[in-house]
């Protein structure tokens, strides 16, 4: 991606300086100039941020077009009224509501298994509820419940018996 290589040249960085300050692979970094992986998101998101030395807004400007950075992310669904986080999953794709999901119930941060194990990752109340909205949704759609690639939202959907 061209504005990833210009963001890095100008801060006078190889692909593997900003892999190692960014502390993901270089490969990670290989691919998201050549745009063969999707575009970076959370944690990894904030990680380039700050090896690059600017805010995350400057890093979704440049990876996001317009459309893009109005898409429904975890963080703008807990900051959105409910009415209008109602309506957005209805209008978001499918692809993107598995994101949404993973970013609520925090399945999109790599845990060591001792972590899941431990049930020392929970959800917060309010991420939780909307993400049992995003579950229905969904399902609605003729998707499989969406729990089996999320240990930790399916921890607490069954411990509440709910799946």
């Amino acid at each position: 991606m061209s504005e990833l290589v210009t963001l890095r040249t100008s801060r006078g960085l190889s692909q593997r300086e900003l892999a190692e300050r960014a502390s993901v692979s270089p490969a990670t970094i290989y691919e998201l100039e050549a745009g063969r992986r999707p575009q970076p998101r959370g944690s990894t998101l904030r990680k380039l941020a700050g090896a690059l030395g600017i805010d995350v807004s400057e890093l979704v400007e440049a990876f996001y077009s317009p459309k893009d950075s109005s898409l429904l992310t975890g963080e703008r669904a807990l900051k959105m009224p409910r009415e209008s986080f109602a309506r957005e999953i209805k209008e978001s794709e499918t692809e993107q509501l598995h994101k949404v999901l993973a970013e609520l119930v925090g399945d999109d941060v790599r845990r060591t298994r001792g972590e899941l194990n431990a049930g020392t990752q929970g959800i917060p109340q309010n991420a939780f509820s909307l993400a049992l909205e995003v579950r229905a949704e969904l399902i609605e759609r003729g998707e499989k419940p969406p729990e089996e690639n999320l240990p930790i939202f399916k921890r607490r959907l069954v411990a509440l018996h709910l799946a």
